[in-house]
């Protein structure tokens, strides 16, 4: 008898045990944890709903060339564990109006990656508000004002491994266009490295009225300087009445039209550490302190 009793027991233990099993696999087609979207777009109204709706986690990906007609506007923010993803393809903005910048980003926590942003009236891709972005491998080419600049308060972004060439202001006369900029009030905390910035028409890499420390490290700038009135700097770090301490790190300068790294009148103690650089024009350095 107590053997027949063992025997039910064991019955029962192994039933509840296999009803338990049965409830504890989830659902395969209840996604409702997973919010983020992964979306490939190749017009511009698509591209334009995928950045309007974008949030925390979405991945969206250019697929080949779109033609933009009006500045794509990254106005939403992710999170530190969760950022906007915006990759891939070509952004060609020769058909927005006149005095655009091709993208402005004024969201917070976007990567922004593997893409070609070019032919702006105006800058390629500026940086605005935003803060925490990270920008790995874009080429910013043939815009009409600096291929890619971070500006009014957005800080601490990373540009990493970015290329920006070709940019000429024709308006005037090549003053204006930079490779890359952090300038004009521009936060605290941005970053630029392993970038490279060649034949745009003014300087390489623009400080100007940066007022606070920005970190440039293994970077090239070359042949800058090209427009009829462009200063050809390969660095130009800050400017008069400023007192700001850059850091450039394991830099180079070569065949730029005037100096290879100018502290255009920032009195800061402006660090300059394995760098350097031969052909620039005006010579290696000046106004470094």
């Amino acid at each position: 008898m107590k053997k027949n009793l063992s025997a039910l027991a064991a019955l029962v233990i192994l039933f509840a045990s296999c009803a338990k099993n049965h409830e504890l696999p989830a659902d395969p087609s209840d996604h409702s944890a997973t919010t983020e979207t992964n979306t490939t777009v190749t017009t511009e109204s698509a591209l334009k709903t995928a950045i309007a709706n974008a949030k925390a986690g979405d991945i969206i990906t250019v697929s080949g060339t779109i033609k933009l007609t009006a500045t794509l506007q990254l106005l939403n923010s992710g999170t530190s564990s969760s950022k906007i993803n915006f990759t891939g393809g070509t952004l060609d903005c020769s058909g927005q109006p006149s005095g655009s910048w091709g993208v402005k980003c004024n969201g917070s926590y976007w990567n922004i990656t593997n893409m070609v942003i070019k032919n702006a009236p105006d800058a390629g891709l500026v940086i605005q508000t935003g803060g925490n972005n990270y920008v790995n491998n874009v080429t910013t080419t043939g815009n009409h004002d600096t291929g890619l600049q971070v500006y009014n308060g957005a800080h601490n972004n990373s540009i990493v491994s970015c290329h920006s060439n070709e940019n000429y202001d024709n308006a005037n006369g090549g003053e204006n266009a930079d490779g890359f900029a952090c300038k004009l009030s521009g936060g605290a905390g941005n970053k630029f490295q392993s970038c490279v910035s060649n034949h745009n028409s003014d300087d390489g890499w623009d400080l100007y009225g940066q007022p606070s420390t920005v970190t440039i490290t293994g970077c090239t700038a070359s042949n800058n300087g090209y427009g009829t009135n462009g200063d050809g700097n390969g660095f130009k770090l800050g400017s008069a009445g400023q007192n700001v301490p850059h850091t450039v790190t394991n830099c180079t300068a070569t065949n730029n039209k005037a100096w290879g790294y100018d502290g255009n009148g920032n009195a800061g103690h402006i660090t300059i550490t394995g760098s350097g650089g031969s052909g620039n024009g005006s010579g290696l350095m000046t106004r470094i302190f």
